[in-house]
C-alpha cells in the first residue's frame, strides 16, 4: 500500500515532463530544409554562370578600308620632258633648258644661267619675258615678288624655275620662249638685257 502514492506521483511528474517537452517544440519556429554542400562547386571555375550563352569570342568588327584621297591637280607633279638647250650671248651670258613641265596650272622651264661678265643682267626687262605656244597663245610669265627683273649677279651661276601660267592647250606642238625681247639686244656686247629665243617640243 505504500508503493502507490509514490508511483502515482512519478506517473504525475513524467506526464507534465513530456506535455511541457511537447509544448516546447510546437512554440519553436519551423527550420528551413538544409541544402546539401555538393562536392564539387555546380559551375566550373573561369565559366559563365549562364550556360545557355555560347561560349565563342566574338568576331572582330570589319575594318573600313582607308578612303583613296586624290590630290587636286594643282599639286600634280605635271608632264616634264627632259631638255638640253644651251645659248650663249655675246655679252657673256650663256643660258640653258634643262626640263619643262606641263602641269594642269601652271608650265615651269628648269634652266642655269652663267654670267661671266662683270656687270649685272637682266632676263625679263620691262617683263618681256614669255612663253607662247605654236598657236600663238602667250603664257604670262610670274616672276618672283624679291627679282622681279630677274637679274643675274656678275660673275655667278644661278639655277632657276621660270613658272609661266597655264595651262598649255592640247592642239600645241611646241612652244617658244624667249628673254627680254624688244627691250634686249642679241647681239649687243655692252647690253645689259641678252635677248634668248628657245623653240621646245611639247612632247
Amino acid at each position: 500500500m505504500t508503493f502507490r502514492p509514490i508511483c502515482i506521483v512519478l506517473a504525475v511528474l513524467a506526464a507534465s515532463t513530456a506535455a511541457r517537452a511537447q509544448s516546447l517544440d510546437l512554440t519553436q519556429p519551423p527550420r528551413a530544409p538544409s541544402t546539401p554542400t555538393p562536392a564539387q562547386p555546380l559551375v566550373a571555375p573561369g565559366l559563365p554562370s549562364r550556360p545557355e550563352l555560347p561560349l565563342t569570342t566574338p568576331a572582330p568588327a570589319p575594318q573600313a578600308a582607308p578612303a583613296t584621297s586624290v590630290a587636286p591637280s594643282a599639286q600634280e607633279p605635271g608632264r616634264t620632258v627632259r631638255l638640253e638647250q644651251q645659248q650663249a650671248h655675246p655679252n657673256g651670258v650663256a643660258m640653258t633648258l634643262t626640263s619643262i613641265t606641263y602641269r594642269a596650272d601652271s608650265i615651269i622651264v628648269a634652266a642655269s644661267i652663267d654670267n661671266l661678265s662683270d656687270r649685272s643682267m637682266s632676263l625679263n626687262r620691262g617683263g618681256s619675258l614669255v612663253l607662247v605656244d605654236d598657236r600663238g597663245r602667250a603664257h604670262p610669265f610670274m616672276p618672283p615678288a624679291d627679282n622681279p627683273e630677274v637679274q643675274i649677279g656678275a660673275r655667278s651661276r644661278v639655277t632657276a624655275s621660270f613658272v609661266f601660267a597655264g595651262p598649255l592647250a592640247e592642239d600645241a606642238r611646241t612652244v617658244q620662249i624667249s628673254t627680254n625681247g624688244p627691250s634686249g639686244s642679241r647681239s649687243d656686247r655692252l647690253t645689259s638685257a641678252p635677248a634668248f629665243l628657245f623653240r621646245v617640243p611639247v612632247s
